[in-house]
């Protein structure tokens, strides 16, 4: 059976004032110049929607995002009318949250400023980074339509030899956010130390990049 679309109206302020007190009172007594007020029709559970875009609002800083691709924009219509438990809602906002936290504690590079920072004479800005990524020795967590290289893998403008180390010894089939959570968290095989901090020791970093599959002790 085909979904009949949803039907809207905008309203008018004059015809606003013309709604019953208790749907006025309940949505705001008064109509601001740049309000926009809509009567809706729909045949699927649009209020379900309405909720998991009131949910996304209140992640702290998500005012700040905004879909850079119509694949971007295709994937958060799909989530908001996908029939998922709240359980699953909740996850998902909550990874959400976790990723932008992350960038507004992690400083990361670009490809384009570690070309500068590698010295490198090529025009095309994407080199480096592109090929060091490929070769394992750094990795990047997708933001939109850029690579974002968390910049504690960097040293002199290059890659630091144990960050290959680290990669190649992680479980094979992690995301690069998983990894990057990974390095960000605090680690029981390194005393409670987040990876990222204990570079310089790279037999114990690697080691516990090894033992990830293991329960930690402590």
């Amino acid at each position: 059976m085909k979904t009949k679309p949803i039907v809207y109206e905008a309203l008018h302020p004059d015809e606003v004032q013309m709604l019953p007190q208790r749907i006025r009172a309940r949505l705001g007594e008064e109509a601001h110049e740049h309000d926009e007020w809509m009567v809706f029709h729909a045949s699927l559970p649009l209020s379900d929607i309405v909720d998991r875009l009131n949910r996304l609002g209140r992640v702290p800083r998500m005012h700040r995002w905004r879909p850079n691709t119509s694949s971007d924009l295709d994937r958060i219509l799909t989530w908001l009318a996908a029939d998922q438990s709240d359980v699953e809602q909740d996850l998902a906002i909550d990874n959400l949250a976790a990723r932008r936290d992350y960038l507004d504690d992690t400083p990361t590079l670009t490809a384009a400023q570690i070309h500068r920072l590698s010295g490198l004479a090529s025009r095309n800005h994407s080199e480096p980074a592109s090929r060091w990524k490929k070769e394992g020795k750094t990795f990047a967590v997708r933001l939109g339509r850029r690579d974002l290289y968390p910049a504690f893998q960097f040293e002199d403008g290059k890659p630091r030899p144990v960050v290959r180390q680290v990669l190649a010894a992680l479980p094979p089939g992690m995301t690069p956010w998983q990894k990057a959570f990974w390095f960000a968290s605090g680690n029981g095989w390194l005393d409670g130390d987040e990876p990222q901090q204990c570079l310089e020791d790279d037999q114990r970093v690697v080691e516990a990049a090894r033992r990830l599959p293991e329960p930690a002790i402590g």
